[in-house]
């Protein structure tokens, strides 16, 4: 009797075994999906997937998700490094009461590329939101975000984070455009020819901890057009700030530096709620209101 059930455990480790094998075989490196796609198809090329969230789940660890044709393909979460390119037609992502891409878990690398990613005037959460309690590096390329009721891109983390995006643009948010904090270690961001416009909280609100760099950029027809509300510092070059509220806003504990940027139509352009505002005189100022103050004293060359 024994080794009759010695020989049935046996089988049984065998067959859990074969099982786990084929559901690890049936993850693919690279995956597709498609407007016209089905979530019970494979998602390989001749018979895609009809969401994100299908044909995650079948794509292996550093694989790619790639869109066959433009198409509407549902939010999804992402918890290990993988890219979602849909270079060969925008991809939506078109949310109610939701986040549109959750970025979630430990350590791992992700690339969202050419998205068109909606919340309905409001009615999403986040578009897309990264609180990683691992070390996490995410580059944003060719994305256009709009219309949800808190932040475009909510960095959120408990570890280092480390954030590209290029030639993006976030507008019509509720809340702010981009905003970054972790609650441990540091988030750097490198923002890259990134519209940010008609914010109604701000076009990046910059919290603890983090260290942005913005250049070649658009910050415009938000309320504040970047608040430094945390320790860290913001860094602004090469870049137009036109029709702000309040250009720039710096809380204690906070660095802001400016250099070779257009300043146009702001009501303010300098204000320093107990942090500090850096220029190197080389920034260019038109039809603005107030000047405010950076660095303590007024000043008419910014």
């Amino acid at each position: 009797m024994k080794k009759l059930r010695f020989t049935l455990n046996l089988l049984a480790l065998a067959v859990l075994t074969l099982a786990f094998t084929s559901v690890a075989s049936a993850q693919a490196t690279r995956t597709w999906v498609s407007g016209v796609g089905d979530d019970a198809n494979p998602c390989s090329r001749t018979a895609p997937c009809k969401t994100f969230a299908g044909a995650i789940s079948k794509t292996a660890t550093n694989g790619i998700i790639d869109c066959l044709d433009p198409g509407g393909f549902g939010a999804v979460t992402i918890t290990k490094s993988i890219m979602i390119d849909c270079d060969s037609g925008p991809g939506g992502v078109l949310v109610s009461g939701t986040n549109g891409i959750v970025i979630t878990g430990g350590a791992m690398t992700v690339t969202l590329r050419s998205l068109n990613i909606d919340g309905i005037g409001g009615s999403g959460v986040n578009g897309i939101l990264i609180n990683n309690s691992g070390q996490v590096i995410v580059h944003i390329i060719d994305v256009n975000i709009v219309g949800f009721g808190q932040n475009g891109i909510s960095v959120a983390t408990s570890a280092n984070a480390f954030i590209t995006v290029r030639d993006t643009q976030i507008h019509d948010n509720t809340q702010a455009g981009i905003s970054t904090t972790t609650s441990a270690g540091v988030v750097a961001g490198d923002f890259d020819h990134v519209a940010l416009w008609d914010n109604l909280g701000g076009g990046m609100n910059a919290g603890v901890n983090s260290h942005n760099l913005i250049h070649n950029s658009n910050i415009s027809l938000n309320a504040i057009g970047i608040n430094q509300s945390g320790a860290g510092a913001v860094l602004i070059s090469d870049s137009v700030m036109s029709l702000n509220t309040t250009a720039l806003q710096s809380a204690a504990g906070g660095t802001l530096g400016t250099t070779n940027t257009t300043y146009l139509g702001n009501g303010t352009v300098f204000f320093s709620n107990g942090g500090q505002i850096s220029t190197g005189g080389d920034n260019a100022n038109f039809q603005n209101g107030a000047l405010g103050l950076a660095n303590g004293p007024a000043i008419t060359k910014i």
